[in-house]
């Protein structure tokens, strides 16, 4: 399965002409770090924490393709279970489909992180148009648009806005080394809540091009319009940015967007980290307002 669309060369050339050429000193060899910020909760909003290993909300189980192979990649509640689950396939589509995945060893022997098979309920092999199970009645999907199926018009406003948004983020000591750096933005996706108002999700790369310590910073953006503002301006509603070795550093991808149980819209993303692939479900608990409600690096043995 391929998960990463290919920006116009057009987009990104006249992106990187806009952008400062600036260069930083880069930070010491290292692990990549990370940092995420979300706009502040609104008074009255209980923000969802996301240290529990499972939430129960999101039913008994999470799969995801493997990026090497698109094999499932299974992650379970009931870690003494081995029984068959039904599930609800979902990808970028506002429909889904029903399969059955069929549980095998652990991953890395990690009980909560298995190795799976997927058939089709109609008993066909696993599809090829899948990127993110669930068990049924969790998720009610949203139809969403890559930046590549827009009119160029619309791409090239889409990518100027993410990068201006970006380059407004406050810097910290993740970002600091790559501040002015040219952004060259890798994905961007959208699509519509039910009330009828947009959100953008956007993967941007900077680059540190140093010949003995090539680093990298992936900044994972939602976005929204803002209401506040006559001029038809954009606010950031949810950052993350992760950065380290440049063959080390690799940015989120969007699985699916959908609502949990017909009420908050959230957004299903990954990433391919040292212990493998890393899910985290973004939840928005208010307009303008997203937060991180569950991340597969909760789990007990994550890390190993």
């Amino acid at each position: 399965m391929t998960r990463r669309a290919v920006l116009p060369g057009i987009l990104l050339a006249s992106l990187l002409g806009a952008a400062a050429c600036e260069r930083a000193k880069a930070p010491a060899p290292g692990t990549p770090t990370s940092s995420s910020s979300s706009p502040p909760t609104p008074a009255g909003v209980t923000a969802v924490a996301t240290t529990k290993p499972w939430d129960d909300e999101l039913g008994a189980m999470l799969a995801t393709p493997s990026l090497d192979g698109g094999a499932p990649v299974l992650f379970v509640r009931d870690t003494a279970s081995n029984a068959d689950l039904d599930v609800e396939l979902l990808n970028h589509d506002d429909h889904t489909s029903r399969a059955t995945l069929h549980p095998g060893s652990a991953v890395r022997s990690c009980a909560w992180r298995r190795n799976a098979s997927l058939t089709l309920s109609d008993g066909r092999a696993m599809p090829n148009s899948w990127s993110l199970a669930l068990s049924p009645g969790i998720a009610t999907p949203f139809g969403v648009d890559g930046v590549g199926e827009l009119l160029p018009r619309d791409s090239a406003a889409m990518v100027a806005r993410i990068s201006r948004l970006v380059s407004a983020i406050p810097e910290d000591s993740v970002s600091a080394p790559f501040r002015g750096l040219p952004i060259v933005v890798r994905d961007a996706w959208r699509f519509q809540l039910a009330d009828g108002s947009t959100v953008a999700v956007a993967i941007a790369m900077r680059s540190l091009n140093v010949e003995s310590n090539p680093r990298a910073q992936a900044i994972t953006l939602i976005a929204e319009p803002d209401p506040s503002s006559s001029a038809g301006q954009w606010r950031t509603a949810f950052s993350e940015r992760v950065a380290g070795p440049e063959d080390r550093v690799e940015g989120m991808d969007l699985l699916a967007a959908f609502q949990v149980h017909g009420a908050r819209p959230a957004v299903a993303l990954v990433r391919e980290g040292d212990a493998g692939l890393q899910v985290e479900i973004v939840e928005r608990i208010a307009p303008g307002v997203w937060t991180v409600r569950w991340s597969s690096s909760a789990l007990p043995c994550a890390k190993t």
